[in-house]
């Protein structure tokens, strides 16, 4: 009876837990705008890692020295993934969260494709739509191009030959690679309080279909997927209480 009784205290926890939401994310939002500026930063420090790798000279693209280079490239300030792609656009290496196999031409996005597609076949060279290919397919991940920036680069032999290319995706801002305190306390502060808005929905409607004599775990999920617009439809067709 006392579960029951409190009920009617956890709609105006969900309510608090939503406002305080509210006014956290209105704390962080304007960090996270901030944080996406592109300063011009990073872009140099990248450069500069790359440049290290190019001036190497390498007699092929597969020397232990090269991979080596490059997998430590990846641990390098405001890099967030290196890839290394043959002369033919074959990936060679990735440090992606997911890695890639194949070939530029294949994990490269529709877009791209369909815009070298229309180009006339002798406007560019091989080497150039490679090169287009190889940054499409770094930019192919998607979910964070909002926070990052691409680059790629020729790998050429002492003579002169092309070898390959080098890519990497970098942070556009160098907060994104340590976003302050404020930050870090402000989102999980937001992932807290809707945590519990979240939650004490489904409760309110677990407890109050079991007190009507209701199938009180189906409607629970049923709004905890459907959130507010599940709430309502509980409210509507729910028996009135006896009394």
């Amino acid at each position: 009876m006392a579960a029951y009784k409190s009920k009617s205290i956890i709609p105006w926890i969900a309510l608090a837990a939503a406002v305080l939401a509210a006014a956290t994310a209105a704390i962080w939002w304007p960090l996270r705008r901030d944080m996406l500026i592109d300063t011009g930063e990073t872009r140099p420090v990248v450069e500069a890692a790359l440049d290290r790798i190019i001036d190497r000279k390498p007699g092929s693209i597969d020397e232990p020295e090269l991979l080596e280079s490059i997998r430590k490239l990846s641990k390098t300030a405001h890099i967030a993934s290196v890839w290394l792609f043959s002369e033919d656009g074959s990936i060679v290496y990735s440090s992606s969260m997911v890695p890639r196999g194949g070939a530029a031409a294949e994990q490269a996005t529709v877009e791209t494709r369909r815009v070298l597609e229309s180009i006339p076949g002798d406007a560019l060279t091989t080497s150039q739509r490679t090169l287009l290919l190889a940054a499409s397919a770094i930019r192919s991940e998607g979910e964070h191009n909002d926070v990052y920036r691409h680059m790629v680069r020729e790998i050429r032999s002492a003579g002169g030959v092309l070898l390959g290319m080098i890519g990497a995706a970098y942070d556009v801002n160098p907060a994104v690679g340590g976003p302050g305190p404020r930050w870090m306390i402000s989102i999980l502060a937001w992932l807290v309080f809707m945590g519990v808005y979240w939650l004490s929905l489904p409760l309110y409607v677990w407890l109050d279909a079991r007190e009507r004599g209701e199938k009180a775990g189906i409607w629970a999920v049923f709004v905890l997927i459907g959130n507010m617009v599940a709430l309502l439809a509980y409210l509507l067709v729910r028996p009135r209480a006896a009394p």
